[in-house]
């Protein structure tokens, strides 16, 4: 599933998530809030803003 996150760079509107969802995240998001980084990710024959980096230390409990 797919979500809404900010750009730790421009701080407007990208995602996060599995990917197959991305159009769904962007339906109710004006275009002029979504993230202008690149790369660009392109879903059913749309341009995106790219995923939100993950960083898995975050979820690690036990420090980095």
């Amino acid at each position: 599933m797919c979500m809404s996150a900010t750009c730790d760079k421009c701080q407007k509107t990208t995602w996060r998530g599995c990917g197959n969802h991305v159009p769904g995240v962007f339906e109710s998001v004006p275009k002029d809030q979504w993230c202008e980084c690149e790369p660009k990710v392109t879903k059913e024959g749309h341009e995106y803003p790219p995923m939100k980096n993950f960083k898995m230390s975050s979820l690690w409990p036990f420090g980095s």
